[in-house]
């Protein structure tokens, strides 16, 4: 697409519904006006030739700047096929996820090649979050995928303009990637910090239950983002569950932490406050819709957004629990060493004794 005039079929033609659009636009394009979108909000207009400035009309609204003839976008997919974005936002988004399937790739693979230098007991929890941060490293790319393939950039003005394909971002696969990994992440936490065995099954199964709890309903508000008040509404539902996984990993957790070996304590408080501070992160992109971002500035900050607290909440935890299994490890091999040192001088002195009482 190297000319105006290419573009401006092209948009016309990507639009989801051209029903939606009256025949002015296409007229005006024809008589040789120029489209240009509004770079911040959904949607745009054709300015008629002579018309050199872009006309304040809101789209959808026949009060204001009606010549330019273009319906109120209805649906969130018209929405997304109306977003422009500038050079910085498309790439940075771009940049972001390509290191969100680099990051946790890299530590898979390190975690699988490490597997065998741990204790046997010490290595579920590092193939645990090696699952973990296959499937985080996967979902980032597919995003990439989609987000890489879903614009076109004008060479006119330099802006990216979504093809049409669809949404550039489908949500409901970092969503799916939030259900498999987030109790996941949970139960590796608990193996590696060795909770009494009593405890340990239903410490996994609730913490599990509430994680998956926590994710289903902020999906709706997702998908609604559109209503305040219904994302509201949500958020407000999964942060009972949320809160109820913070007490657990302060509170639960914290007791099971005090009966470890002082040499792997901080490790694990270290890995708790992790933890909790990467989790934190999540409720507080979710709130950004709530408090009015829109445009492409909402879907950057929530694509750059997640995937840096993915990256942080899955490889770099996933470190910290290998660091931590080695550590376990490492304790278990000199208590094991210390325990046979023992045995033996306790067998020599005992030999030592009966050599002198058989003695003439």
């Amino acid at each position: 697409l190297k000319s105006s005039r290419e573009w401006e079929e092209h948009l016309i033609c990507a639009a989801p519904d051209p029903s939606r659009r009256s025949m002015q636009l296409a007229t005006d394009v024809e008589k040789g006006g120029t489209y240009t979108p509004q770079a911040d909000a959904p949607g745009g207009h054709v300015a008629p030739p002579g018309q050199g400035k872009q006309a304040t009309g809101v789209p959808g609204n026949t009060s204001q700047g009606s010549e330019i003839g273009i319906t109120r976008l209805t649906t969130k997919e018209e929405v997304w096929m109306h977003m422009v974005f500038t050079e910085t936002q498309y790439k940075g988004v771009s940049a972001m996820l390509a290191v969100g399937v680099a990051a946790p790739g890299a530590v898979t693979i390190f975690l699988w090649l490490q597997l065998e230098n741990l204790a046997v007991n010490q290595q579920a929890g590092p193939s645990i979050t090696g699952i973990v941060t296959l499937i985080s490293a996967f979902s980032a790319y597919e995003l990439e995928c989609s987000w890489d393939n879903a614009f076109l950039k004008n060479p006119n003005d330099g802006n990216w303009y979504v093809k049409d394909s669809g949404p550039p971002m489908a949500d409901a696969k970092r969503y799916v990637d939030w259900v498999l990994t987030v109790p996941l992440l949970l139960i590796e936490l608990i193996m590696v910090i060795d909770v009494p065995q009593g405890e340990k099954h239903s410490l996994m199964a609730r913490l599990g239950i509430a994680a998956v709890l926590m994710i289903c309903a902020g999906y709706p508000g997702e998908l609604l983002d559109d209503n305040i008040r219904v994302r509201w509404l949500w958020f407000s539902v999964s942060m009972v569950p949320f809160l109820y996984i913070m007490f657990s990993l302060v509170i639960e957790l914290g007791d099971a932490t005090e009966r470890q070996p002082e040499e792997i304590q901080y490790w694990l408080v270290a890995a708790r406050v992790l933890t909790v501070v990467s989790w934190l992160t999540y409720p507080a992109i979710y709130l950004g819709k709530c408090l009015g971002l829109r445009g492409p500035k909402a879907v950057c900050f929530e694509q750059m957004g997640y995937t840096m607290a993915d990256i942080v909440a899955k490889a770099i935890f996933g470190m910290l629990i290998w660091l931590i299994a080695r550590r376990q490890s490492e304790y278990a091999e000199e208590a094991e060493l210390i325990a046979n040192q023992t045995k033996a001088a306790a067998q020599a002195l005992l030999n030592a004794t009966v050599t002198t009482t058989l003695a003439p």
